[in-house]
């Protein structure tokens, strides 16, 4: 470049105008523009990485809200079950006893009809089964006399 140029002295011209991403240096800064590239780039990574860090903590909040919200799910779900079965389990027990009730009444009047049995039997003689039966009456009569 001529020196009487007006961009000679400029330093780093942009002429992205003309030619897109294109500058024009002098070479005493060459090494400015390497270095002002070199720092672009590492505010870029910095950027960059603080940028990931923030997607990972926001997954990271996602991740453990959908784990809450599965435990949740979960729990509520047992919870709902263990419900279910301890009301089929209190209705079990009342039916058994329901039944366990049926099977003492019928116990009970059993004891009543055996007690009925035993006092018919006691109530048993040779006179009363005789009663009415002339029969009989001279048959018992018979045995008596032969066993004295």
């Amino acid at each position: 470049m001529p020196i009487d140029n007006d961009l000679y002295n400029t330093g780093i011209v942009d002429v992205s105008h003309r030619y897109s991403k294109m500058y024009v240096v002098r070479p005493q800064f060459f090494i400015t523009l390497i270095t002002l590239l070199r720092n672009a780039a590492m505010k870029s990574l910095k950027y960059k990485a603080e940028l990931s860090l923030i997607k990972n903590q926001n997954i990271d909040i996602t991740t453990f809200e959908n784990d809450v919200n599965n435990w949740k799910t979960g729990w509520l779900s047992s919870i709902t079950f263990a419900g279910k079965k301890h009301v089929e389990a209190v209705e079990q027990i009342n039916k058994a006893i329901k039944d366990l009730e049926k099977v003492r009444d019928a116990l009970t009047l059993s004891d009543k009809h055996l007690l009925a049995a035993e006092n018919k039997m006691d109530d048993l003689t040779i006179k009363r089964l005789t009663r009415g039966n002339p029969t009989m009456i001279a048959k018992f009569a018979e045995v008596t006399n032969t066993k004295k």
